[in-house]
């Protein structure tokens, strides 16, 4: 069991009383234990689902339909919404508090990670489990003026904030950010606009447009932003029309920092719904 990591030791824990008793207690804190659910990778995503009239968390395999249910922890009972999710962490809201709750939540071994109190957040991203070192939580918010907060998880208990005034180039709605090494976050505008927001700087140069929409984008378009963790480690934009019968990637450049059409993904396979975008190798050809 010890080899065992996300939904297979899931499986494991759910499948009667005496092999939960008989499950070793697994933390996911150690640098060996990191490395493989780093590495761990499944045929594809589970669509994860808080019921919040039955007080349960419902787990769906899109491929098979096949569901798996868990007790929704008390925490997280109410109003909850995910933001992000990475190395089986998720990262989420719970909006029946006031302020707002934040938190991350391992539902493979249950533990809860608080975050400080903060009001709400229009956008927000982490780099890696609060267990690591270099845990870092960002969040941006665009209304009449232009925020952005950063909370390093295990160097301090409060929110580093930068504002910068509102103007027409500021973002009004903004979604899907991507943390880069801990000092650049990139984020998609709605229409496709590209922004970077850079932690370390303050004032108006820690936030810039990086590439403009691709052209020919219309109004009822959505768009994603992922990243592709290749060689590369590429941007990518993907924009689906109103009704899904038109859809298009396009990665950024490095050299021009515009968006580049492409047409094909070599083994790369993309996942898109309303609230999160992400790309893993395919399993099958």
């Amino acid at each position: 069991m010890e080899i065992c990591v996300g939904v297979e030791y899931l499986n494991f824990l759910a499948t009667c009383r005496r092999c939960r008793l008989a499950a070793p207690v697994i933390r996911w804190s150690n640098i060996t234990s990191l490395r493989r659910l780093h590495s761990y990778s499944l045929p594809s995503p589970w669509l994860i689902m808080f019921d919040t009239l039955r007080g349960i968390i419902t787990f769906t395999d899109p491929m098979s339909g096949d569901k798996y249910f868990m007790k929704t922890p008390q925490e997280l009972i109410g109003d909850v919404r995910i933001r992000c999710s990475i190395y089986g962490w998720l990262l989420v809201y719970n909006l029946s508090h006031i302020p707002h709750t934040v938190m991350l939540f391992n539902p493979f071994t249950n533990d809860i990670h608080m975050f400080p109190q903060h009001g709400y957040i229009t956008s927000i991203c982490f780099s890696a489990p609060p267990t690591s070192p270099f845990c870092t939580v960002f969040g941006l918010i665009a209304k009449r003026t232009l925020g952005a907060f950063v909370h390093f998880v295990n160097l301090g208990p409060e929110w580093v904030g930068t504002y910068t005034d509102f103007d027409e180039a500021v973002p009004r709605s903004v979604s899907f950010p991507i943390l880069f090494d801990n000092s650049h976050v990139y984020v998609l505008e709605a229409g496709g606009r590209l922004d970077v927001y850079r932690l370390w700087e303050e004032g108006d140069r820690f936030w810039e447009v990086v590439a403009e929409a691709p052209s020919g984008c219309p109004s009822e378009a959505q768009c994603f932003l992922v990243k592709c963790d290749d060689d590369e480690h590429r941007l990518l934009l993907v924009r689906v029309d109103e009704y899904g019968e038109s859809v298009e990637v396009f990665k950024l450049s490095q050299t021009t920092q515009e968006w580049e059409r492409l047409y094909g993904l070599g083994r790369r396979m993309i996942y898109i719904c309303g609230a999160t975008c992400l790309c893993v190798e395919a399993e099958t050809p």
